[in-house]
């Protein structure tokens, strides 16, 4: 469905330039650039089911099993009536099943709410209740960019070609997901952390974006070699020496990002029967997220901060109380980024028309291995229940061809020949 009053997205964009030129042909700027994204659109499901008309009812059967009674109030002298059972809402058998048992010792409102408007229609928590999901796109959203922009360039002389940027930024919106993705669901599910965890508190979701990076570092270079025919060493070499001596050049593309940030999930449906809520943490501020080494692979947070998560009283990743949604979004920053591609080339010219050109080139020439945030790893979850918690891989591995290093991560070692006929 489509929000009748749709508007049409708009983007203001605005910046601050400034040019020197240096001797050697080298030439820096340093910019400011501001983005500002209104009426954009986002995707949700509109019809969201929410557990607040079951919340007390709710609690009342959490005291209830805590006091060793059925969760109806049955089975002991300090039992307290259920309203929605008393109501006739739902059955006593429905919230006594083990189904619903497990519920209340995970705090699963939503979850329980979910439950009961499939199985009993009289409380009406769901919106329509002639449709399950339904995959609403309004142009509520809104997005904030600002950074500085910094490069510097040198003009091909001499043989030598450098350029160099760096960028400073933060990005803001409230949804960073493609709405129409994902065969039009608008990549809505229960279980992403990309999806909005209550559409009923969209401050909530007003975070970093997805793929903000606050630093941004690359640099380029073409390097040929001064020997040879015509070249500072070598300029007057025979055919034969100049064969062997010149013709050489290098070339190299370094870069370097900061983490992209990921949310941390609680794995249960505390709050609405669309979502996991995000984790609540106690203790002090959220931890790092550096990368580690284990037993089980690398990891960004530690599986020993999700240990008790349902006893606030201790530190650590816990499950938000029923009906709470947990933390914000994107409060955690995944692992860096760095790759560093060379090429080597040697060219010898056959004739005044025909050149032959041998290349080895080398992507992620250090083979260092890049890891992903557990949302998008190989191997890990940013679930708190999850048992590859906060493990961002197992093991590093080549890209698939229909996507980059920088997408999966977890890139080795790609070395490349070629030999190219030039005439």
């Amino acid at each position: 469905m489509f929000d009748p009053n749709w508007k049409l997205p708009t983007v203001h964009q605005w910046d601050l330039s400034i040019q020197h030129q240096f001797a050697h042909g080298f030439v820096a700027e340093a910019s400011y650039v501001g983005k500002r994204g209104i009426r954009l659109e986002r995707s949700y499901d509109l019809n969201q089911i929410n557990a607040d008309p079951i919340l007390p009812s709710f609690r009342i059967m959490q005291s209830n099993v805590a006091n060793g009674c059925q969760p109806d109030g049955t089975g002991c002298p300090r039992g307290q009536s259920v309203p929605i059972v008393t109501s006739g809402a739902v059955s006593a058998a429905f919230v006594n099943s083990a189904t619903t048992k497990t519920d209340l010792s995970q705090n699963g409102a939503g979850n329980f709410a979910g439950r009961t408007e499939q199985n009993f229609l009289g409380l009406r928590i769901r919106p329509n209740q002639q449709f399950n999901i339904i995959t609403y796109i309004d142009s509520g959203g809104d997005s904030y960019y600002h950074a500085l922009q910094t490069t510097l360039r040198k003009r091909f002389s001499s043989g030598l070609l450098i350029g160099a940027a760096y960028t400073f930024s933060k990005s803001i919106d409230d949804q960073s997901i493609d709405p129409v993705g994902s065969s039009s669901g608008g990549n809505l599910s229960t279980t992403s952390p990309r999806s909005p965890a209550n559409i009923r508190d969209w401050r909530n979701e007003r975070g970093i974006s997805d793929f903000n990076r606050y630093h941004t570092f690359t640099a380029t270079g073409v390097y040929e070699l001064p020997f040879g025919r015509g070249k500072k060493i070598g300029g007057n070499a025979n055919r034969f020496a100049d064969h062997v001596i010149g013709g050489w050049s290098i070339n190299a593309i370094v870069t370097s990002m900061s983490g992209e940030p990921f949310t941390v999930r609680s794995g249960v449906f505390t709050a609405n029967f669309s979502h996991n809520s995000r984790a609540n943490f106690v203790g002090g501020p959220l931890p790092s997220t550096d990368l580690k080494n284990g037993p089980a692979g690398p990891y960004v947070l530690s599986p020993s901060l999700v240990t008790d998560v349902y006893n606030y009283d201790t530190p650590g990743f816990k499950v938000p109380l029923p009906g709470d949604d947990g933390l914000g979004r994107n409060l955690m920053i995944g692992p860096s980024y760095f790759n560093m591609d060379i090429g080597i080339s040697k060219s010898f010219q056959l004739s005044e028309k025909v050149k032959l050109q041998l290349r080895a080139e080398g992507f992620n020439a250090l083979n260092h291995p890049n890891f992903d945030t557990p949302t998008n790893a190989s191997v890990g979850t940013p679930s708190i229940l999850g048992t590859t918690f906060g493990q961002t891989c197992c093991a590093t591995l080549a890209p698939p061809s229909t996507q980059t290093i920088i997408q999966t991560g977890e890139s080795g070692r790609i070395i490349q020949f070629a030999l190219k006929l030039i005439f």
